[in-house]
């Protein structure tokens, strides 16, 4: 029972992926206005490590979080206010106060984060100090 207990544990993220909107990819809108990332977690993991690492990043879930806040401080402050984050080290996770700021924060971030080009014009921009990955 155990091992089926972990073996469903280590599938979650798969799981849950499958299972959401892919319209915010590669974040997963969940309930109760949350926001995930599992950075360790295919179709993530190569793909936006390999990106993150290029410009001396880690990609993990704190390097996930200094560039949102970044983003954000630059294409809508009033945002980060409504977003509480709270990262880990193989994900990215956050809770927005209300439904509407859920969307907004994904309608605003999906294209930037799914786009290679565009999400590499915004890491280059980063303040490498300002993120603890």
């Amino acid at each position: 029972m155990r091992t089926l207990s972990i073996i469903l544990l280590m599938s979650l993220p798969a799981m849950v992926f499958s299972q959401s909107n892919k319209q915010y990819f590669p974040f997963i809108a969940g309930a109760e206005n949350e926001i995930t990332v599992f950075t360790e977690s295919k179709p993530i993991y190569p793909r936006y490590k390999k990106i993150f690492e290029e410009y001396g990043y880690s990609g993990n879930g704190y390097c996930w979080e200094g560039h949102i806040t970044q983003i954000l401080e630059k294409i809508n402050p009033d945002l980060l206010k409504h977003i509480r984050m709270d990262p880990e080290a193989g994900a990215f996770f956050a809770f927005a106060d209300s439904k509407t700021n859920q969307i907004a924060f994904l309608k605003l971030l999906s294209p930037i984060f799914s786009d290679e080009k565009t999400l590499v014009s915004w890491i280059k921009k980063a303040d490498h100090d300002r993120i603890s990955d």
